[in-house]
């Protein structure tokens, strides 16, 4: 068994019922569910009945991005750097954070439904996506970004309607989970078609919406020629932006330096090269733009604590065991 094989009887999607669950938290009462809707992609139905008003610290241990629905009341959020951000009844949100803060308020009762993404399966719905579509939602999808991000809007009559039908599908019965399943993907590709999605300001992001896309063009290019060599005055005549816009809008936008991306994107192939790939580390590293091989293995080791060879053993060997 190969390891693509292997990934995918691990990926394979076990039919399930739904997890419920009736937690009390600081001085709010949260109820609801959880179920797999396939692989990469989860279904919450939550409510949320608060005794008074409280602040609510929530931090995600794996990074994903959530598509959600406002079915009853108002929900507010703190996020580092964004502030404060309220969806209310009747509105959908697309939101990438590591940790946030949920404000709650007495008697402020609030019901919702969210799916929660792996951010490659995000990446994978945007390529089938318009390029308008894909290109308003990149940075949910870019593996490097860091800066929280929430876009919220009106959701259309369809949309209401759709996720009216998913709070009446249980999922507990073979036909009933099959129907929710086909009502999740329906609401999913509905969510694409908003035009309050499309009607976002870029700044929402910190910049104007010429130097969202043009930046969003720097990381896509950056991605496509790993093996080159960059250097920021190149880049901003490639793309026609100042230096000091190029610097600091990049990082306002991606959470970090042009040259940070540009390495995170080189370690992030050569981990995947060094799974897959019959290359040597030399061969690795002119792939991923090192032309010394010492320079790679020392920032490969502070990157993931071991040299690239032990790195490819260690990979080899958890292979053999799944095997």
């Amino acid at each position: 068994m190969n390891e693509q094989e292997i990934k995918n009887n691990r990926d394979a999607l076990p039919f399930e019922k739904p997890h419920n669950y009736d937690l009390k938290i600081a001085t709010a009462r949260l109820r609801g569910s959880a179920l797999r809707v396939r692989a990469g992609i989860r279904l919450h139905e939550v409510e949320l009945l608060p005794d008074s008003a409280c602040r609510i610290p929530v931090s995600y241990a794996h990074d994903a991005v959530w598509f959600g629905y406002i079915r009853r009341g108002e929900q507010s959020i703190h996020l580092p750097d964004l502030g404060r951000k309220t969806v209310g009844s009747g509105g959908w949100f697309i939101g990438r954070m590591d940790e946030m803060v949920v404000l709650t308020e007495k008697e402020g009762d609030v019901a919702l439904m969210a799916f929660s993404f792996c951010p490659h399966i995000m990446k994978s719905l945007l390529s089938m996506c318009a390029v308008d579509v894909a290109d308003a939602l990149h940075c949910f999808a870019c593996r490097n970004q860091q800066k929280p991000t929430l876009i919220h809007g009106d959701a259309s009559p369809r949309l209401q309607w759709l996720s009216d039908q998913i709070s009446i599908a249980t999922g507990s019965e073979p036909g009933n989970r099959l129907d929710l399943e086909a009502r999740c993907l329906e609401w999913i590709s509905e969510l694409f078609k908003q035009p309050s999605l499309l009607s976002i300001d870029a700044k929402e992001f910190g910049c104007s919406n010429y130097d969202v896309q043009t930046l969003r063009d720097v990381a896509r290019y950056l991605e496509e020629h790993l093996a080159e060599e960059h250097s920021l005055a190149d880049l901003c005549r490639r793309f026609f932006i100042n230096e000091f816009k190029l610097k600091r809008n990049f990082k306002a936008l991606f959470g970090k330096t042009v040259f940070g991306y540009l390495r995170d994107l080189r370690f992030q192939h050569a981990e995947q090269l060094l799974k897959t790939a019959d290359l040597s580390v030399l061969e690795i590293a002119n792939e991923v733009g090192y032309s010394n091989p010492s320079h790679f293995s020392r920032g490969f080791q502070e990157r993931y604590g071991v040299l690239p060879k032990a790195f490819r053993r260690m990979h080899q060997e958890q292979l053999k065991q799944l095997k």
